[in-house]
C-alpha cells in the first residue's frame, strides 16, 4: 500500500512539473543572421555567431523553449521557438 502511495505522489509531482512550462513549443522558425555587409554571417562553430544576452548556443537539433543560435553549413542561424497558441 505504501508503494502505491509513493507512485501516486511521484506521478502527481511529475505532472505538476510539466505544467510549469509557460511556452508549449510546437516548432520553431530559422532566421539567417546577417553580417554588416548584408550577407549571411559566416561561422565555423555556433560559438562564432553573434548573440545578445539571453540567447544561447543550441545544444541539440530539437526545438528548444529558448531562442538559440547554431552554425549550419558555415552560416549562423537563429532558431526561434513558436508557441502552439
Amino acid at each position: 500500500m505504501r508503494f502505491l502511495g509513493r507512485v501516486g505522489l511521484a506521478a502527481i509531482s511529475a505532472a505538476g512539473l510539466l505544467g510549469c512550462n509557460d511556452l508549449e513549443v510546437c516548432g520553431s522558425r530559422r532566421e539567417t543572421l546577417p553580417a554588416t555587409d548584408g550577407n549571411a554571417y559566416r561561422c565555423t562553430t555556433a560559438e562564432d555567431c553573434p548573440r545578445s544576452s539571453g540567447v544561447f548556443v543550441c545544444v541539440t537539433d530539437v526545438s528548444s523553449e529558448q531562442e538559440c543560435v547554431t552554425c549550419a553549413d558555415t552560416v549562423c542561424t537563429r532558431i526561434i521557438p513558436e508557441s502552439c497558441s
